[in-house]
């Protein structure tokens, strides 16, 4: 039967509160005598709360204790032939649960924060798994990178060998520097007084020429004056053309 502000529960379920047993049915029941709902987390710490406050509404139940030596189904089948098929409970006083709710805010708080930080731990090893992948990834464009830093290092080395040879260089150069003058003068003469020198040749040459001519044929005598008005020069035909920008008759 049932009255106002009471609720009817089948024996089983009461026994299984007196056996510390769990179950949906066991949950409902605590929930019901506590005015608030109990998960499994919370069950084997209240259950003591709510088998007392059975045992104060049925002091029979207090001689049904539970003994694990013997078989479950055994007991409930002997407990339920003595104290029926259904029991009827009221909840708890507000004055009783106080200190239950106390408890259950704790847990509840110990819960979130258990929560909070598996979020965080699966966060974590998602964020570390991103972070393999992307190193992964990442690993043959670092090995391309190490390789390329190597080859730099190689050409920096080869560089500073390159421009210690270049100053070695330079410095053999500086010490030639202002040894091997060259005189344009002085070239310019040494090639006219050759010129002359092979010019004069060519006259003499031609002296003895003009002198066979004359005792043959009389024409020595012109050939002389020719070469007499030049004064033994050369002649503005010569070789080397019309005379220079300096006047020299050579064509330099």
């Amino acid at each position: 039967m049932s009255d106002e502000g009471r609720r009817v529960f089948p024996m089983e379920t009461a026994l299984g509160v007196v056996a510390g047993k769990g179950g949906e049915d066991v949950l409902d029941f605590m929930g019901y005598a506590l005015g608030r709902a109990v998960d499994d987390d919370c069950r084997p710490a209240v259950n003591p709360m709510v088998k007392g406050w059975l045992y104060s509404l049925n002091p029979e139940f207090i001689k049904a204790e539970f003994n694990e030596n013997i078989s479950y189904a055994s007991w409930l089948s002997e407990q339920k032939s003595k104290f029926g098929d259904n029991v009827s409970i009221t909840p708890m006083p507000a004055h009783e649960l106080a200190g239950i709710n106390t408890l259950f805010d704790t847990v509840e708080a110990a819960k979130q924060e258990a929560e909070d930080k598996n979020s965080e731990a699966e966060e974590a090893a998602a964020a570390k798994a991103a972070a393999e992948a992307e190193a992964a990834s990442l690993a043959p464009f670092k090995k391309k990178a190490e390789d390329l830093e190597a080859k730099v290092a190689q050409l920096e080395e080869k560089s500073k060998a390159l421009n210690a040879e270049v100053a070695e260089l330079k410095e053999k150069l500086a010490s030639f520097d202002g040894k091997v003058a060259v005189d344009e003068k002085e070239i310019e003469k040494a090639v006219k007084d050759i010129v002359q020198k092979a010019v004069g040749g060519l006259v003499a040459a031609g002296g003895v020429a003009g002198a066979a001519t004359s005792a043959d044929g009389g024409e020595a005598p012109a050939a002389e004056e020719a070469a007499s008005a030049d004064g033994g020069g050369v002649p503005d035909s010569f070789g080397f053309g019309a005379s220079g920008s300096d006047g020299d008759g050579f064509g330099f």
